[in-house]
């Protein structure tokens, strides 16, 4: 008896699943990306009639935007398109047939930013908010039939008080928000009972995972269904859980009066021994079903969602745990344009991104700083990648600092509801995101702007909404007590980090703010005054343009706002931050900002014009930046092994530092055919100490063994002066080509002393203070305090040039210094404004060395104040020079004679004091 019971329900059972499997939905989807007229102006009316002539209109496709930002070189190009306003899109279009009494649903999967929507002269609606998918009721519009006209009015303008974006988030931000239908455009084709296609643009299907261990898990799924009907009907509705192929290892079917309009219906299915989704290692994905049938079993929709196994835990000292096992978040941050296309992608675009983030080794990403395209999710899903998801409510959340309007509040509270519900299904999402650096603005000092009310909201909101997640924000401000480094107290802030379940905090120590030894105390700090939050770290980066080099990052300062951005420079923040970021194991992740450079019409950076160069890879992603390879070396198992410097072709020095990133025990490198040796690999970076190039072409050859696999890396190099010439401009970064045309490299071979500019480095060009001197840029920066350099040379003698400018000394005897060349005091108590004759005068001074060693070391002493140099300038004595070295060097002896006797001198007056 109790066999055939058990028999008769297994039957059953199968029965249904096969049932489910082979059911085929009546829903019809049309696209709707051709035939589009397009123009950009906003002094139109009537646009919306039927009959309005468009001929003159330009043709498109969508996705379209009409915006056009970011170009090499610092000009902005003649092909830019910033202008931002109102674009007008007109389609005619007939539908797809269907059964009468059929239902139609336009969706838009964006439109930048607000949209207004006509379909043969009925307004449809508005929907305000750049980034999520829409939909309005079309059906009662609609021409079954006939030729239908569909008018888009789209509107990017810049926020700014009585603009029609005034209470749509964003206000602000670091990125360009482009104008368009940027995204997919469909007719979606239902019966009249359906699931529920107006839910904030969610797929009306929601499976949250409950109960998950290694002998099963529980499943509560909740659908929306529609009737719009005017009465009742009688349905069945089929929930299942398929596996990967397609298998239904879960099904039960509920029956219901379908009264009219909308309702849900909820059930909970049970799932042996599932599979569970772990990331990057196994991302096994299940999907869950629904089905609506008639009460005679003809089927009235069906839809089906990702849905994966996978258990989520933060914890403020450990970090995050998947499935109970550890996992550090080695994560980057995208933003989805691209050069010319802007924010109209392609599927193809995203899986390249995707491809790109895999081959990194990353295994998480920020979807910054707002929605991105459902294709995302998905990718995201298959790929194993932990998604930081997030709303773009940035820097500030008014405009005059007073606290959010009810407008703005409830457009923030229905792009978060729209992320959400977009989104709910999509295993590779742990966190919603409530914002980015809205504590920006948010001083005190001003009095309180107030982002906490809104934060609070919006941390409610999440947790109406799916209460199975975490919540977090990207925190820019938030000061610590002290900071070694700040001069002045900073402004207190209104505090946000404790609001949500978790933190990420934006922290550019090294580029934006304080020296890069902040970072790791800060974060120490940050742990400390709030031990029970989990942290990571949001942002974090430097910008690099592929054409501007450095022989040495710590040459000079760096101008963040400005130009040059070295790469070498990127080279050296990211491996010194991943040296803090790694051993902390508080941190859950890290978050590089950014995977790719991206737009914004804000800034004119390195060798760019509106774009943010930050990026591992360059905005057209067909390079990839050394520190991409830093962080491959570092994450991924993939054999890598990549010689730093390849975009560096013509060096100034002879005599260089070789590196190579790679994730080998050790590496070989080999100059000009000959071994120069092994060195090992540590934390990724095999490093060759003072590699002598020769004049003319080199070639770099570094070799590997990885997991019993010989891998190699090349590069050529060229040295186009002598290695007996050696040309430094003194706290500079990037080095400079002098009237003349002698190349002077950045600031290389000393210890000691600080880099200054005369101008600090974002200095406008109109308040430039400029130096007296032939050549004035030689004298415009310099290294001061006690230093010294310790150049590289052949054995030989040598001219000396040193080039001053006195930049703050209003007096006499405020500085005075000595210089010594290998222990020969060449200039004595030398002061630069008597010498030049006043301040932001050139002044230079010669004298000749003798270099027995193979090194030259000038010694940079100061009596009185600093000393200060701002360009050295070797090279060896010509032939009537060497004619007189007898005289020279008698001379040498007797400066010896006097350097002891002023050092004994200086030595008996301390013994007495």
């Amino acid at each position: 008896m109790a066999y055939r019971w058990l028999r008769n329900a297994l039957c059953a059972i199968f029965s249904l699943s096969a049932s489910i499997a082979a059911a085929q939905s009546p829903r019809l989807a049309a696209p709707l990306d051709a035939g589009w007229r397009f123009t950009q102006t906003s002094d139109l009316s009537g646009v919306e009639a039927p009959t309005f002539d468009d001929a003159r209109w330009s043709r498109v496709e969508v996705p379209h935007t009409w915006n056009r930002i970011g170009n090499d070189g610092i000009e902005r190009s003649p092909l830019s398109n910033n202008v931002q306003g109102v674009g007008w899109y007109r389609l005619h279009f007939k539908p797809p047939h269907a059964a009468a009494g059929s239902r139609y649903f336009l969706q838009f999967d964006a439109v930048g930013a607000v949209a207004d929507v006509w379909l043969n002269g009925r307004y449809l609606g508005k929907h305000s908010g750049a980034f999520s998918r829409f939909r309005f009721d079309a059906s009662s519009s609609i021409k079954p039939f006939g030729d239908n006209v569909l008018v888009v009015k789209a509107d990017n303008s810049r926020p700014q008080p009585g603009a029609s974006t005034e209470d749509v988030i964003p206000l602000s931000g670091d990125f360009f928000v482009f104008g368009g239908i940027y995204r997919k455009v469909s007719l979606i084709v239902t019966r009249p009972v359906h699931v529920d296609l107006l839910d904030l643009g969610g797929p009306g299907l929601y499976a949250h995972a409950l109960d998950i261990d290694a002998a099963g898990a529980a499943v509560q799924l909740s659908g929306r269904i529609a009737n719009d009907l005017k009465a009742p009907q009688r349905i069945s509705v089929e929930f299942a859980i398929e596996d990967a192929v397609g298998v239904v290892v879960a099904a039960t079917t509920l029956k219901s009066t379908a009264a009219s309009g909308t309702f849900a219906m909820q059930t909970r299915l049970h799932v042996e021994h599932p599979r569970l989704w772990e990331g990057v290692k196994n991302p096994y994905l299940y999907r869950s079903l629904m089905v609506i049938r008639s009460d005679t079993g003809k089927i009235l929709d069906r839809v089906t969602q990702p849905l994966g196994f996978r258990n989520v835990k933060f914890d403020s000292d450990r970090g995050f745990f998947l499935n109970g096992k550890h996992m550090f978040l080695k994560g980057v941050s995208m933003h989805q344009d691209r050069p010319v296309k802007g924010w109209a992608i392609s599927d193809a675009d995203q899986r390249q991104d995707f491809d790109l983030l895999k081959d990194l080794g990353a295994n998480a990403v920020r979807l910054a700083h707002y929605q991105h395209d459902q294709y995302s999710y998905e990718l995201a899903d298959s790929r194993g990648i932990v998604v930081w998801a997030e709303i773009p409510l940035v820097n500030k959340v008014s405009f005059d600092g007073s606290p959010a309007n009810s407008a703005l509040t409830a457009n923030a509270r229905q792009q978060l509801s729209e992320l959400v519900r977009q989104n709910y299904n999509h295993p590779s999402v742990i966190l919603w995101s409530l914002g980015n650096e809205v504590d920006l603005t948010a001083t005190q000092v001003k009095g309180p702007s107030r982002p906490t009310v809104l934060l609070r909201s919006l941390n409610e909101l999440a947790k109406h909404e799916d209460s199975s997640r975490a919540t977090t924000l990207a925190d820019c401000c938030e000061i610590p007590p002290h900071s070694a480094s700040q001069s002045m107290p900073a402004p207190i802030r209104e505090p946000v980090v404790g609001i949500a379940d978790t933190v990420g905090y934006n922290r550019y120590f090294g580029w934006y703010t304080g020296q890069f030894a902040d970072f790791g105390l800060m974060l120490d700090d940050a742990h400390a005054r709030h031990p029970g939050l989990p942290i990571s770290v949001s942002e974090y980066g430097a910008g690099a343009a592929l054409t501007q080099h450095t022989d040495d990052a710590q040459g000079g300062p760096i101008n963040p706002h400005g130009r040059p951005h070295p790469e070498e420079y990127q080279n050296w923040y990211h491996e010194n931050a991943w040296a803090t970021l790694e051993p902390r194991e508080y941190l859950w992740g890290a978050f590089i900002w950014n995977l790719f450079d991206f737009s914004s019409d804000s800034r004119r950076e390195g060798d760019l014009t509106d774009i943010n160069e930050k990026g591992l890879m360059s905005y057209d992603r067909q390079t990839h930046k050394d520190a991409y390879y830093f962080y491959r070396a570092n994450w991924s198992t993939q054999p890598t092994l990549h010689l730093v410097g390849r975009r560096y072709v013509d060096r100034v020095y002879a005599v260089i530092d070789v590196k190579a990133y790679s994730n080998a025990a050790q590496a070989r490198l080999f100059l000009n055919g000959n071994e120069v040796g092994p060195a090992p690999c540590t934390s990724g970076i095999c490093s060759w100490r003072s590699v002598r190039l020769s004049q003319g072409a080199n070639e770099l050859i570094v070799k590997a063994q990885i997991a019993g696999v010989a891998i190699t890396d090349s590069l050529h190099w060229s040295l186009p002066h002598s290695e007996r010439v050696v040309n430094i401009k003194a706290g500079d970064i990037a080095g400079y080509a002098s009237k003349d045309g002698t190349r002077f490299g950045s600031d290389a071979y000393f210890a000691g002393g600080t880099a200054h500019g005369v101008n600090p480095p974002d200095t406008a060009q109109a308040d430039r203070i400029n130096v007296l001197a032939d050549d004035e840029r030689l004298y415009d920066s310099f290294r001061e305090g006690e230093f010294s350099y310790r150049v590289p040379l052949p054995n030989g003698r040598y001219k000396v040039q040193l080039k001053f400018a006195e930049p703050t000394a209003t007096a006499p005897d405020e500085r005075v210094f000595d210089v010594a060349a290998n222990e020969v005091v060449q200039l004595h108590e030398f002061d630069i404004l008597k010498a030049a004759g006043g301040r932001l005068k050139g002044v230079d001074r010669f004298f000749d060395a003798a270099v027995e060693n193979g090194l030259l070391v000038l010694v940079f002493r100061p009596r009185r104040g600093a000393a200060l140099v701002s360009a050295l300038s070797i090279t060896p004595l010509s032939v009537m020079d060497e004619a007189t070295q007898p005289r020279r060097l008698r001379h040498e002896v007797e400066q010896r004679r006097e350097l002891r006797s002023d050092t004994s001198s200086r030595r008996s007056r301390s013994r007495v004091s």
